[in-house]
């Protein structure tokens, strides 16, 4: 019988603190059209700008560091995406559809969609479950190279990561804006050097834990973080991207240096327990708020997001309890095998 691993209280401190940062962009919403539909002008909306290039990223960076307690190995491929599909791909589409319903059905709701185009979340990005398809590719291609043992060497490691940044510029630069986004590949392609981070982190720990390494990228992330406010306030001309330039900057050394602070914080760690269904299923949570708020008269931009962000996170935790009590629903919903006490799930 195995020994089972105890995990490490500040991953998922990390963990805790990266899934209330995304339910709070949600909350707010990526633009004025969407979540509370807050101005471009407001603090709110300042507060979404300002951590833009750090939800995701950490989000991603934590995976990678995950995966590399158990990369795959050629001889458990098959197992590996097999599992990889049931974890992801199965919420992806069961998920996704009933939010897809819902934001139908249900009067309120932002962005609702033609009901003859419910197809499309199984091939294009569809809101927040764009991560789900891009964060699967990843999979495959880490999986890949790992099982191949292209980066058991850090310069190995290295080259991948340089590839993986090339090729999140080339994104930037030659595939034009609205090109058809098949199964969210151009998110696969901003995820991929984040995850390579990630792995990097777990697997060549004593390079990262380098002080002047560590002195460099504090340097780099304030001034990155600078210009990124200055541009904000309209005091210097900036085009910031995610891919790119400063938006990629902050969130390669903010992800690094976060990793290093080791924090170990109780109620973040509950959290992080349940970020995945979270992640799932916040967006019922954070739209049922809104909705409540509206129907009983409350419009303080406070309230509002009080409520939001408390629905956001625990309608999920209760999801949870319910989901997981069935096999079927535990599998379909939450992406986890059909036997509750399975291992490895």
């Amino acid at each position: 019988m195995g020994i089972k691993r105890e995990k490490d209280q500040s991953v998922e401190t990390l963990r805790g603190a990266a899934i209330i940062l995304v339910v709070i962009g949600h909350v707010i919403g990526s633009g004025s059209d969407g979540g509370m539909k807050v101005a471009d002008d407001s603090f709110l909306r300042h507060f979404y700008y300002t951590f833009e290039y750090l939800r995701m990223p950490l989000f991603t960076v934590i995976s990678g560091w995950v995966y590399a307690l158990h990369p795959a190995k050629i001889n458990d491929l098959q197992s590996f995406f097999v599992k990889k599909v049931r974890r992801i791909l199965l919420p992806m589409i069961f998920v996704g559809t009933a939010y897809f319903l819902m934001q139908y059905f249900i009067p309120g709701t932002n962005k609702k969609g033609d009901l003859a185009d419910i197809w499309r979340i199984l091939v294009f990005p569809y809101t927040l479950f764009w991560y789900l398809p891009a964060l699967f590719i990843v999979f495959i291609a880490v999986s890949f190279i790992d099982a191949f043992e292209k980066m058991k060497t850090f310069v190995n490691w290295a080259i991948i990561l340089g590839f993986a940044i090339c090729l999140l510029m080339f994104r930037g630069y030659y595939i034009q804006e609205g090109a058809a986004n098949y199964f969210c590949y151009q998110g696969a392609i901003y995820l991929f050097p984040f995850f390579i981070i990630g792995l990097g982190i777990k697997r060549f720990s004593t390079f990262f834990a380098d002080k002047k390494l560590n002195i460099l990228l504090l340097v780099l992330l304030v001034g990155s973080l600078i210009l990124q406010q200055l541009a904000w306030y309209g005091v210097i001309e900036y085009n910031l991207s995610k891919g790119s330039g400063v938006g990629l900057l902050i969130g390669v050394t903010g992800t690094v240096l976060l990793f290093r602070i080791k924090w170990n914080v109780k109620w973040l760690v509950w959290f992080g327990s349940y970020a995945y269904t979270i992640f799932l299923f916040h967006s019922f949570g954070t739209a049922g708020g809104r909705i409540l708020t509206n129907r009983i008269g409350i419009s303080e931009i406070v309230i509002v997001f009080s409520i939001s962000l408390i629905c956001g996170m625990f309608v999920p935790v209760l999801a949870e309890q319910v989901l997981d009590r069935f096999g079927i629903t535990r599998m379909l919903f939450l992406g986890r095998s059909y036997n509750k006490n399975q291992k490895g799930d």
